[in-house]
């Protein structure tokens, strides 16, 4: 370590908190950011400032779903105030612009409307994450990369559970190259939120590389993205590796074990590697460890500006996510990356039943 300088002192990072809504994963994040757990805080960062619009509309679904969504996005506890009050947050903003002279980094939590959330801080060069998915569509997603790009801004995209140390240790231990198939579950409630909590540990631990995305057992609900699907399987097939046949891969939404993920890789030589990952208690909420790792890369991103992903790899996330709802939406088709196009992720705000908002 001779010769290395550590600074005396760092300075706080004020980040800024732009949506809570459905999609925003409920200000969990907040919670240990700003350590509303215990005294001692580790990380260097805190959130400042929130934004949130009114939720209390635009829900389709059944009479229990639409009641129980406007309970609760119009309630004291995930309101930007109520937000604001638990977490000790000093300043609720109006709009979001108000907000973007005074923080060093935002987190944008709502991708129905990321460009337009993402669009004020990365004029001003500030560093963002958006929660997955990162855009409603491939076009939104590369407005933002290209807005960022020109005006040198980090951006870093994606689900805590490729970062659980569980999953972490998994992907250590796998043997990439001997890979011939594997079979993953997860736990489900929302398409567009939970399909990434499983495919994001898969990319960590088989690889980027997918060519073709099929969904089965769901026919994607023509627009909206109700609470709950049946159980359903996305099928991942991937380039060809040191010219041996394509590795095949089926990830199940919402069914076969009980533990929040489960994962197990077959080899060439027709061993395994299985690993469990259950997040520790089921009030994810209160589970520091469960976000720690994530949230010390999103802090070192936020301090450096600097990505830990690149462009390509936010976009083939985005890509093998729409690509299974797009096969969803056709029959079970296995679907191509190369082909989603402009093909556009469900919502839960919709205000016509089969008109999908701007």
């Amino acid at each position: 370590m001779a010769g290395k300088v550590f600074p005396r002192s760092q300075k706080l990072i004020r980040v800024g908190w732009v949506g809570t809504g459905p999609f925003s994963f409920y200000g969990h994040y907040i919670r240990v950011i700003n350590n509303i757990y215990r005294e001692y805080n580790f990380l260097n960062m805190r959130v400042t400032h929130i934004w949130g619009e009114t939720y209390e509309r635009n829900f389709r679904g059944s009479d229990r779903f639409v009641k129980n969504m406007l309970g609760y996005w119009s309630g004291s506890e995930q309101s930007p105030e109520g937000i604001a009050r638990m977490c000790n947050i000093p300043n609720v903003c109006s709009d979001y612009h108000d907000m973007t002279g005074q923080v060093d980094a935002a987190m944008i939590m709502d991708f129905d409307r990321s460009f337009s959330l993402a669009e004020p801080f990365l004029n001003r060069g500030i560093p963002i994450f958006i929660c997955t998915p990162v855009a409603v569509n491939v076009t939104e997603c590369e407005k933002i990369l290209n807005l960022a790009e020109k005006n040198g801004a980090a951006v870093y995209s994606g689900t805590f559970t490729a970062d659980i140390h569980d999953n972490q240790n998994l992907s250590k231990r796998v043997k990439r190259d001997n890979i011939s198939s594997f079979f993953a579950s997860t736990k489900f409630e929302y398409f567009t939120s939970y399909a990434n909590d499983g495919l994001e540990p898969i990319r960590r631990l088989i690889g980027p590389g997918v060519k073709k995305v099929s969904l089965h057992g769901w026919d994607g609900s023509r627009g909206y993205d109700p609470e709950g699907i049946p159980v359903s399987h996305i099928m991942l097939e991937y380039e060809s590796r040191n010219g041996k046949p394509p590795i095949q891969g089926i990830l199940t939404l919402g069914g076969f074990k009980s533990e929040k993920e489960w994962y197990k890789v077959y080899y060439d030589d027709h061993t395994t590697l299985e690993g469990i990952t259950d997040w520790g208690s089921t009030d994810v909420s209160n589970n520091e460890l469960a976000f720690r790792d994530f949230l010390i890369n999103l802090q070192e991103v936020f301090v450096t500006n600097k990505s830990l992903e690149t462009r390509q790899d936010i976009l083939e996330k985005l890509k093998v996510v729409i690509a299974a709802y797009k096969s969803a939406n056709e029959g079970g088709r296995a679907v191509r990356l190369d082909e989603v196009g402009d093909f556009r992720l469900p919502t839960v705000r919709i205000e016509k039943w089969n008109e999908i908002p701007d």
